[in-house]
Protein backbone atom coordinates (compact mmCIF):
# COMPACT_ATOMS: atom_id res chain seq x y z
CA UNK A 1 0.00 0.00 0.00
CA UNK A 2 0.80 3.84 -0.76
CA UNK A 3 2.79 5.99 2.03
CA UNK A 4 0.07 8.42 1.81
CA UNK A 5 -2.69 6.06 3.12
CA UNK A 6 -0.90 5.27 6.44
CA UNK A 7 -0.18 8.76 7.25
CA UNK A 8 -4.23 9.34 6.41
CA UNK A 9 -5.06 6.37 8.64
CA UNK A 10 -2.77 7.61 10.95
CA UNK A 11 -4.06 11.24 11.04
CA UNK A 12 -7.56 9.81 11.30
CA UNK A 13 -6.59 7.47 14.43
CA UNK A 14 -4.75 10.51 16.15
CA UNK A 15 -8.74 12.79 15.60
CA UNK A 16 -10.52 9.78 16.68
CA UNK A 17 -8.19 9.30 19.79
CA UNK A 18 -8.50 12.99 21.03
CA UNK A 19 -11.67 14.33 21.20
CA UNK A 20 -11.96 18.09 21.95
CA UNK A 21 -13.48 20.19 24.40
CA UNK A 22 -15.65 21.60 22.09
CA UNK A 23 -17.55 19.08 21.15
CA UNK A 24 -18.01 17.19 24.95
CA UNK A 25 -21.51 16.93 25.80
CA UNK A 26 -22.79 17.72 29.82
CA UNK A 27 -24.91 15.06 31.83
CA UNK A 28 -27.64 17.46 31.75
CA UNK A 29 -27.74 17.98 28.08
CA UNK A 30 -27.33 13.96 27.34
CA UNK A 31 -30.30 13.39 29.61
CA UNK A 32 -32.76 16.34 27.69
CA UNK A 33 -31.45 14.90 24.34
CA UNK A 34 -32.18 10.86 25.57
CA UNK A 35 -36.14 12.11 26.91
CA UNK A 36 -36.60 14.19 23.56
CA UNK A 37 -35.49 11.09 21.57
CA UNK A 38 -38.12 8.93 23.31
CA UNK A 39 -40.36 11.21 21.90
CA UNK A 40 -41.32 13.58 25.50
CA UNK A 41 -41.34 17.27 24.93
CA UNK A 42 -38.55 18.70 27.63
CA UNK A 43 -38.14 22.29 26.45
CA UNK A 44 -34.93 23.13 26.56
CA UNK A 45 -31.38 21.34 26.09
CA UNK A 46 -30.30 20.38 29.41
CA UNK A 47 -32.05 19.28 32.24
CA UNK A 48 -32.13 20.45 35.84
CA UNK A 49 -32.64 18.97 39.41
CA UNK A 50 -30.80 15.72 38.47
CA UNK A 51 -31.18 12.67 40.94
CA UNK A 52 -29.43 9.36 40.17
CA UNK A 53 -29.55 5.83 42.25
CA UNK A 54 -28.84 1.93 41.49
CA UNK A 55 -31.91 -0.10 41.69
CA UNK A 56 -31.47 -3.81 43.06
CA UNK A 57 -31.14 -5.05 39.17
CA UNK A 58 -27.52 -3.09 38.93
CA UNK A 59 -28.79 -0.59 36.44
CA UNK A 60 -29.11 2.93 37.19
CA UNK A 61 -32.58 5.22 37.84
CA UNK A 62 -32.48 9.17 37.18
CA UNK A 63 -34.77 11.63 38.17
CA UNK A 64 -35.10 14.90 36.04
CA UNK A 65 -36.42 18.26 35.23
CA UNK A 66 -36.74 19.79 32.14
CA UNK A 67 -36.45 23.73 31.50
CA UNK A 68 -40.41 23.06 30.63
CA UNK A 69 -41.88 21.43 34.44
CA UNK A 70 -41.78 18.65 32.75
CA UNK A 71 -40.11 15.57 35.16
CA UNK A 72 -39.16 12.36 33.55
CA UNK A 73 -37.84 8.97 35.57
CA UNK A 74 -35.12 7.38 32.94
CA UNK A 75 -34.08 3.68 33.52
CA UNK A 76 -31.08 2.02 32.69
CA UNK A 77 -30.56 -1.99 32.70
CA UNK A 78 -27.11 -3.39 32.73
CA UNK A 79 -27.36 -4.38 29.50
CA UNK A 80 -28.03 -0.88 28.46
CA UNK A 81 -31.88 -0.35 27.55
CA UNK A 82 -33.20 3.18 28.18
CA UNK A 83 -37.13 3.56 29.37
CA UNK A 84 -38.14 7.06 30.06
CA UNK A 85 -41.73 7.51 31.95
CA UNK A 86 -43.04 11.02 32.71
CA UNK A 87 -43.69 11.55 36.11
CA UNK A 88 -46.87 13.72 37.40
Amino acid sequence: MKKGFYAGICALAALLAAPGPAGAVTKAEDIAATIMLRGYACGGRAVSDIHERKDKAGGTVITATCPNGRRYRIEVTPEGRVRVTPLR
